[in-house]
Order: C-alpha cells, then sequence, then structure tokens
C-alpha cells in the first residue's frame, strides 16, 4: 500500500510540477511583452536576456528561501564537480552527435550571428530553465516519492524515473504556444534533442548536486547547437 501511495504521490507532483511550469513560462512571456512594449528597439536577443533574467529571479528567491526554511536542496553548491564534469563531456558528444544527424537531415554548414546571441545563449539560456526544468522537479519528484523513484531492468540497470519525467517535460517546453492566441509550433528533431539532453542536464544535476553547474552545460551546448 505505502508503495502505491508513493507512486500516487510522483504522478500528482508530476502533474503539479507540468502545470505550473506552463503556467509560469506564459506568465514571463506576458511579463516580456509588457517590458517590450515599454523598451523598444532593442534586438531579439536582448529581449531574451530579459525574459530569462525574469524566469531566474522568479524562481531563484522562492526556491533559495525554501532551501534555507527546509532541507530540501535545489543545487545551490556543487559536492561532485568530477562526476558532473564527465557528464558535461556526455552531454558535448551528444550534441556533436545530433548536429551530425541535423546535418545529414538539413545539410551541413556553420552558421555566425551576433556577438548578442552566443552572449545569450551562453550567459543566459539555461539561467533560469535549469531551476524551472531540472532543479525543482529534480528535487520535489524524489520528494514526493519518498525516496529516488527509479525504474529496474534486470539485476543491473537503474532508470532514474524523475530524471525522465524532467526530460519529457522539458521537451514539452520547446513546443511554442501562447494562451488566448492559435496555433502551436515545434521541430520533431528539436523535441527529441531537447528531451536527450535533459537526460543528461538531470544527470548532471544528480552527479554534482549542482544547478549551476546544469547551467554551464546549457549554455555551451546551445552555443554549440546553433553553431552546427
Amino acid at each position: 500500500m505505502k508503495k502505491r501511495n508513493n507512486t500516487v504521490a510522483l504522478i500528482f507532483a508530476a502533474l503539479a510540477i507540468l502545470c505550473f511550469q506552463i503556467l509560469y513560462y506564459q506568465l514571463t512571456v506576458i511579463l516580456l511583452q509588457q517590458f517590450a512594449a515599454r523598451c523598444q528597439g532593442w534586438s531579439n536577443d536582448c529581449y531574451l536576456m530579459i525574459h530569462h533574467t525574469i524566469q531566474f529571479l522568479l524562481v531563484f528567491i522562492p526556491t533559495l528561501i525554501l532551501h534555507k526554511k527546509t532541507n530540501l536542496d535545489f543545487g545551490y553548491h556543487i559536492n561532485g564537480l568530477k562526476k558532473g564534469i564527465i557528464w558535461v563531456l556526455v552531454g558535448l558528444a551528444y550534441e556533436l552527435v545530433m548536429s551530425i544527424v541535423s546535418g545529414i537531415i538539413f545539410g551541413f554548414g556553420i552558421n555566425t550571428y551576433e556577438a548578442d546571441t552566443y552572449i545569450f545563449q551562453l550567459f543566459f539560456s539555461g539561467f533560469g530553465e535549469e531551476i524551472l526544468y531540472r532543479a525543482i522537479p529534480l528535487v520535489l519528484l524524489p520528494f514526493a516519492y519518498g525516496s529516488e523513484p527509479t525504474l529496474r531492468i534486470g539485476s543491473k540497470i537503474k532508470l532514474p524515473i524523475d530524471v525522465m519525467i524532467a526530460a519529457l517535460f522539458f521537451s514539452i517546453a520547446h513546443i511554442s504556444f501562447q494562451f488566448g492566441q492559435p496555433g502551436i509550433s515545434y521541430s520533431e528533431l528539436q523535441l527529441v534533442s531537447a528531451f536527450g539532453a535533459g537526460i543528461i542536464f538531470g544527470m548532471i544535476f544528480k552527479k554534482s548536486h549542482s544547478v549551476w553547474l546544469c547551467m554551464i552545460a546549457h549554455g555551451v551546448y546551445n552555443i554549440l547547437a546553433i553553431t552546427f
């Protein structure tokens, strides 16, 4: 009975986190639109920097307070740098493979952008997203379950269910839509790539216990993604 209750709690926690992520993102989009209406003439990447900074502040401050008041650890430190770096390297190798796959499908080439694009991707792209899509689910899902939720395959393989759920939500976040406006847009390749990247970023968080390292890996990953 206890295991069933834990599973039910995990499902409800996952659905609550997904709803929060969707509503939270829509709120930050509205805030960005209000800001853009008052501060016109900036580049798109400058607006994205503002957007992701808003994302960061709206989740960093509450989770930091929650961390101070409880034993919930959202990764605002680092305990396993070496293991984390190994998974960062795995992530870079994965992105190179995805670049090759993309090149085979769409053609090979090297893209060039303005400096603000590289600044945004490297320093801002994972700023708030890694707290929203990594730290929050990978802390709250095990808390709801009562332990680390895993799925055993055979006697040796254990799949971290919370990492898989967080990666799925990260992939869903790459479907573009806005409340009150018709239509959605997405790329199947990007959804697959985001899911794989979400698993790797999740393992970086698990192994290093640091959301900061996830942010760094996210930025470097995106630089490779837009360049190749």
